[in-house]
């Protein structure tokens, strides 16, 4: 897999562990909280929620999320973020007025933490799945062949379970656990893809795939009832956006269907859809079971596909919404990075630019893939 040049690996290491998720003269501090709904924000996923946990667990890692062109829009340097700059989750800390928050795995040494967790944290590490990691294991399929590292142990599961660690961290009475549940916002996914994902890059078809739509979504819902449990009171939960439309994709499957009107495979995104779907229709089953939590499935899918569609009118260029910016994924590319990412809905063959996670964190933040969006929500859960 060709990348760009890098510096020596252990330079890049120690740089990322000492500053990805630090204030820098680009990014400076958001204001003071400004929310008056939400404490904290904990997040839960894989790499397009990974603010820097994939790195720092994989300090020996390779791979060409350690260097530029990834951070470089924003942060003007590397940070484990699978961008060339800031990512969903980003844009939301930023609009609750909460200050950066560092990954989960990045601690904050000599920190209480009451003073770590001030805002929140971030558990979502790259490559991780809905299903455990055995199950993987028990398929033979080991390896995550993007990074190139094993498929990591943090399945949605090992995350929630760590955020329980950090709950009674937190709380050490069931009154106290109850408003720090109550008044946080919890986002639950991206999550789902590399369940797929996996399987495609080792040569595994559809029909093999397919059948794994309920069991991920299984996965899914015992991990929200978990949050339920806990005392949970705002969930948003993303579908999975179209990946049949991925440079990445498009690539790996040249001859398959395409959709005449979008130019994505069509096959991919029939298995991709079937997921959101069932994916919401069983998130309205918890929404009657549980009346007094609030649970809003964020339509990623329509959301990114709005952008592919319509790309002048949300500032891409046409000619190349198919195609990836740093096309590092993309077999017999040279992978040499564009001259402006913003122009592209894709950055690297899989993980989207900075420019589209804006568009697709507004979305979220005021509507309407997200209904109540996340700025509309009156808060009325003891907050």
């Amino acid at each position: 897999m060709a990348v760009a040049s890098t510096p020596p690996l252990q330079l890049v290491i120690a740089a990322l562990l000492a500053l990805s998720l630090s204030t820098t003269a680009s990014s400076s501090p958001a204001p003071a909280n400004r929310s008056s709904c939400y404490k904290r924000l904990f997040s839960f996923g894989d790499s397009l929620t990974d603010t820097g946990n994939y790195i720092i667990h994989y300090s020996n890692a390779s791979g060409p999320v350690l260097a530029l062109p990834y951070g470089e829009t924003f942060f003007g340097r590397p940070t484990g973020r699978w961008s060339d700059g800031r990512l969903i989750i980003d844009f939301i800390v930023e609009r609750l007025g909460f200050q950066y928050w560092p990954a989960y795995l990045k601690g904050a040494a000599g920190k209480s933490p009451a003073e770590e967790f001030r805002y929140g944290t971030n558990f979502a590490v790259a490559a991780a799945t809905a299903l455990s990691q055995d199950f993987f294991l028990e398929k033979n399929l080991r390896v995550d062949l993007l990074t190139p590292s094993p498929i990591p142990p943090y399945s949605l599961g090992v995350q929630i379970d760590l955020f329980k660690k950090v709950l009674a961290m937190l709380a050490s009475t069931d009154q106290e656990r109850k408003e720090v549940m109550s008044s946080s916002l919890f986002l639950v996914g991206e999550i789902g893809l590399n369940d797929y994902n996996h399987p495609f890059l080792q040569n595994k078809t559809l029909e093999w795939v397919r059948p794994l739509v309920p069991q991920v979504i299984s996965s899914i819902v015992l991990s929200i009832e978990a949050l339920i449990e806990l005392g949970a009171k705002t969930m948003y939960v993303p579908g999975i956006f179209p990946l049949g439309c991925t440079p990445l994709y498009l690539s790996l499957f040249p001859g398959d269907d395409r959709d005449p009107a979008t130019g994505c495979l069509r096959g991919v995104n029939d298995l991709i859809l079937a997921h959101n779907h069932m994916l919401e229709t069983k998130l309205e089953e918890l929404r009657r079971d549980h009346p007094g939590v609030s649970i809003t499935y964020v339509n990623s899918y329509d959301n990114v596909l709005g952008l592919i569609t319509a790309p002048t009118q949300n500032g891409f260029d046409k000619e190349t919404v198919l195609e990836a910016c740093y096309p590092v994924f993309i077999s017999g590319s040279a992978a040499v990075p564009c001259v402006d990412p913003s122009k592209h809905v894709n950055f690297d063959g899989l993980h989207m630019t900075e420019a589209a996670y804006k568009l697709m964190a507004r979305g979220m933040l005021d509507g309407p893939f997200a209904a109540p969006s996340i700025m509309s929500t009156t808060c009325n859960h003891g907050c």
